[in-house]
């Protein structure tokens, strides 16, 4: 299955696929901040951006239909631009096959080639998982926000990590 599915640059033409993956992962209610993808014409705006910029936005393809993603997107901010943001998802069923190390390891060869010094991310402290993988390639653990989040009655921490390139 791994053999059939291509890691490339996001292109308009994948928008929809993309939207409705990021929807997927997200109505799980357990790994994004949101809990729905945000509207097509919201969702079309922030890809033509990345595009436009030329920011490391990668998607993962089987068939035809995105079935994950990874991006960082640089601080736009003064004093901030040499540090991106990572975020990244795989619908269910493909997790654990070495889709989203494929993803990571093209998006951050890309985050270099654009000048990025560090990469950061938020990740849930219940996804233990996630922080394996990410401990695992290699970022570090920098600080936790104490119940950041409080979704469907239950608290969650958020572990902040880095990682230098």
């Amino acid at each position: 299955m791994n053999n059939d599915i291509q890691i490339k640059l996001i292109s308009e033409d994948f928008i929809k696929s993309y939207r409705d993956c990021v929807d997927e992962v997200a109505k799980e209610r357990k790994y994004l901040a949101c809990t729905e993808a945000f509207p097509l014409e919201n969702v079309e705006a922030f890809v033509k951006n990345i595009i436009i910029k030329k920011y490391p936005q990668y998607i993962a393809i089987e068939n035809k239909e995105v079935i994950g993603w990874c991006d960082i997107l640089p601080k736009e901010l003064e004093g901030f631009s040499h540090v991106g943001r990572l975020g990244m998802g795989l619908k269910k069923s493909y997790r654990n096959k070495g889709i989203g190390k494929r993803l990571i390891e093209k998006t951050i060869e890309h985050a270099k080639a654009i000048g990025l010094e560090k990469v950061e991310l938020e990740v849930f402290e219940s996804n233990k998982i996630a922080i394996g993988f990410y401990n695992k390639y290699g970022f570090k653990e920098e600080g936790l926000l104490i119940k950041s989040r409080k979704l469907d009655g239950k608290y969650d921490n958020v572990v902040v990590m880095g990682y230098f390139l």
